[in-house]
């Protein structure tokens, strides 16, 4: 159990892991991402704190500023906060403001057109994280994405709505310069960047919607694979493999390849603390200390350094961790073994099963992990999820299925099958169980595979041994 202090103490864990999330990791869904990750191309529209008013309260609404837009009696209101909640509220996510009597500062309308992107608080972080990598990758991504979410024309009734509120406008592209580097990302970066961007197709007509819903999507896996697999790419070391559970979710919990999904999802997250715990001493031995500073002492002041750097403009912010994590300087001499129980400790409360607990969380909004009721979690993949992981590693084209597997695990370490290669299975170690080896699970995991991909419409097939991955949308 996280101890009080936990909310401070995520930026001292955050030298080792700076994608981690904190305890609240509840509110981080993948609306909120998406929005943190738009926002800075996109002018915020005078409109959208009224708009969402009109999710709770259509007369305040309309009061507001919206009534030359929305004409309607006071006997439709109802209806209209219905009408609203559905179209542009999908996922829930809009507060009720107590005071005000409307929907909160801090609340998010799901991004039809630019004008309803707004920043938001409530991501920990990770939509900014995403915004920062794509800045890093060179290519016309952000030209798809502004024409993505500003289209001219409305051709669908959702989309249409929102042009009406905003005055018959889909809003209006940020003035911010944008300079696209010179060198393309590279290894476990260059990755999660490349399956965004073959996530961003650009169209204005129906199809906008489901397109930007699955960048969300995709925004969010990509941050919880940095997350995981992070520390272990930045540390120099080999994605650690992770079976990924192919049949339907959740599987049954007796199944030998759940059971050998399960075990290989300790073993992931496990490789995973270990890494975050290095990073932080690797980070924490370059930072200098004082001359003659006592052995304790110093370690306090590698740590402030290590945090300045991370909380620079934020003095009071600093203080506060720093007065948070006393107890760990007591008699501290650095070291990895510190680190480990450092970040272990009531002041941080981040031992390995809570690393898991908030992959879990995360996972389990959008379909990459379950189940979260009491049994063992596992990787697994809805059928959204796999449309995403088609597009964003196919793109406008096909892949052979065996392609498909090997390139997978070979950008994320996510293992879905024997692939191309069969010494996959030498590299998942002992997973096998009840009689099955790790060779036949991953055998009948890639069939498992294969016939959903075929049933989704992701994949076409020619022969017994010949199926293409695809996705035409």
């Amino acid at each position: 159990m996280a101890a009080g202090n936990s909310a401070k103490t995520i930026e001292f864990l955050r030298i080792g892991n700076p994608w981690l999330v904190g305890k609240n990791v509840n509110r981080v869904v993948p609306i909120y991402v998406l929005h943190n990750l738009l926002e800075a191309d996109f002018e915020r529209t005078k409109s959208l704190q009224a708009i969402k008013h009109l999710v709770f309260d259509a007369g305040k609404a309309l009061a507001d500023g919206l009534s030359p837009r929305v004409d309607v009696g006071e006997q439709d209101y109802a209806d209209l906060q219905d009408t609203t909640f559905g179209l542009l509220a999908p996922e829930r996510r809009v507060f009720r403001d107590k005071k005000g009597g409307g929907a909160g500062k801090h609340g998010s309308l799901f991004p039809l057109v630019g004008g309803l992107v707004s920043p938001s608080a409530s991501d920990d972080g990770l939509g900014r994280r995403v915004r920062a990598l794509m800045e890093g990758h060179n290519t016309d991504w952000q030209e798809r994405l502004c024409n993505l979410l500003v289209p001219q024309v409305s051709h669908d009734p959702a989309t249409s709505f929102a042009f009406s509120l905003l005055g018959g406008t889909a809003g209006k592209i940020s003035k911010k310069e944008f300079k696209r580097p010179r060198k393309r990302l590279g290894g476990l970066d260059g990755a999660c960047a490349e399956l965004i961007d073959n996530l961003i197709f650009s169209t204005g007509d129906a199809r906008r919607v489901p397109i930007i819903r699955r960048i969300a999507s995709g925004a969010y896996l990509v941050s919880i694979l940095r997350m995981v697999v992070g520390p272990l790419a930045d540390s120099g070391g080999d994605l650690p493999l992770v079976l990924v559970y192919c049949g339907l979710p959740p599987g049954g919990a007796s199944e030998p390849l759940v059971r050998a999904a399960s075990k290989s999802f300790s073993n992931w997250v496990g490789e995973s603390w270990n890494a975050c715990a290095r990073c932080m001493f690797d980070s924490l031995s370059n930072a200098p200390t004082l001359p003659g500073a006592k052995r304790h002492e110093k370690v306090r002041q590698q740590v402030h350094h290590a945090l300045a750097g991370r909380l620079e403009g934020r003095q009071k912010e600093l203080e506060g961790v720093i007065e948070a994590l006393g107890p760990l300087f007591e008699k501290a001499n650095l070291s990895l073994a510190w680190c480990k129980e450092a970040m272990e400790s009531d002041v941080s409360g981040f031992a390995k099963p809570e690393l898991a607990r908030r992959v879990r969380s995360l996972g389990a909004n959008i379909g990459f992990a379950g189940p979260d009721r009491g049994l063992k979690p596992r990787l697994t993949l809805d059928t959204p999820l796999l449309g995403v992981l088609v597009r964003g590693i196919v793109g406008d084209g096909t892949m052979e299925l065996g392609e498909f597997v090997s390139v997978v695990a070979q950008r994320f370490g996510l293992v879905l099958g024997l692939g191309n290669s069969d010494d996959i299975a030498d590299k998942m170690g002992s997973l096998g169980s009840e009689g099955f080896d790790i060779y036949e699970l991953l055998v009948l995991n890639q069939e498992l595979l294969r016939t959903r991909l075929l049933r989704a419409g992701l994949a076409r097939s020619y022969s017994d041994s010949h199926t293409e991955v695809f996705c035409n949308v």
